[in-house]
């Protein structure tokens, strides 16, 4: 009798325990299981999600090799976001623009496309997709920054990757000609070899840059992060 008591006041107590955060706005931690079953692209958009950095004069916008560089350290500049994504297709980030324009940037710095290559989506999409995202992009008072896919390195495990980066450039050269608002960032004849490949000093597994190569990428934003830098 005495711990069926027991029950009912924990019980109680639950309900106003419950009851005082929904009235004070305060929401309960997500279970363990719930975040056992997040992707690590839904982990990144929640993170941003928290950021209390509510506007943004430049944003580093991409995949794994955007996300990795840590932009603010190399270009000494405090008002970067970085809002790369690790695995990050044309079609994920085409999706989470408005999360970009809402930080009302002068300048957004854009890589995309090689996870397109590797995941095997086809060509058409990818090319509807940076359209699709450039005109967005272009829509706003931003001026837009696009790099152009580096390569990977020979010893990347899979090799039919390279063979299709050129191919996915040339529709990045053709999407982006004559729009004036966008900057094209070449970095490609830095970082390759005469074969065609990345050159192993600036990759560590054949996709990922090292220091080496992102030196050479910032050395490439670089006057124009010193030109949209503000405080």
């Amino acid at each position: 009798m005495r711990r069926n008591q027991l029950s009912i006041r924990i019980g109680r107590f639950g309900l106003m325990v419950a009851a005082v955060a929904a009235a004070s706005g305060l929401r309960a931690e997500p279970s363990a299981k719930a975040g056992r079953h997040m992707s690590y692209y839904e982990v990144r958009r929640g993170l941003f999600a928290l950021s209390k950095i509510k506007t943004a004069p430049i944003v580093m916008l991409g995949d794994s090799l955007t996300e990795a560089g840590p932009w603010t350290d190399l270009t000494g500049c405090l008002s970067i976001a970085n809002r790369g994504i690790g695995g990050d297709t044309t079609a994920k980030l085409r999706d989470r623009l408005d999360d970009i324009v809402a930080l009302h940037p002068r300048a957004i710095f854009l890589m995309i496309g090689v996870n397109d290559i590797t995941l095997n989506v086809p060509g058409d999409a990818t090319a509807a997709n940076l359209r699709a995202i450039l005109d967005r992009l272009g829509a706003t008072d931003a001026h837009l920054f696009v790099s152009y896919v580096l390569p990977v390195a020979a010893r990347y495990p899979k090799k039919r990757v390279n063979k299709e980066i050129p191919k996915l450039n040339d529709v990045i050269a053709k999407l982006t000609a004559g729009r004036p608002r966008i900057t094209m960032i070449e970095a490609r004849p830095s970082l390759g070899g005469a074969d065609g490949y990345l050159r192993e000093e600036f990759s560590y597994d054949g996709l990922q840059l090292t220091p080496k190569g992102y030196a050479v990428l910032r050395d490439a934003i670089a006057p124009y992060v010193a030109k949209y830098c503000v405080p």
